[in-house]
């Protein structure tokens, strides 16, 4: 599964080129603070293997 290409943003780490996406509006949990802001990221080079990315912050959209 590749990540969706609309709404993702596009970040360099060291040379490599990586697309990332945060869900739009906050999970029911997250709204409530219960679970932290999650967001998902994959190699641009290669789609579909994607990483799940956990924060320690809560979502944006709170």
């Amino acid at each position: 599964m590749a990540l969706v290409g609309k709404g993702s943003r596009w970040i360099v780490v060291d040379g490599t080129a990586y697309r990332w996406r945060l869900r739009g509006r906050p999970t029911y949990s997250q709204g409530l603070a219960w679970s932290p802001c999650t967001f998902a990221v994959e190699h641009a080079d290669t789609p579909g293997r994607m990483w799940m990315v956990t924060t320690n912050q809560p979502h944006p959209g709170n």
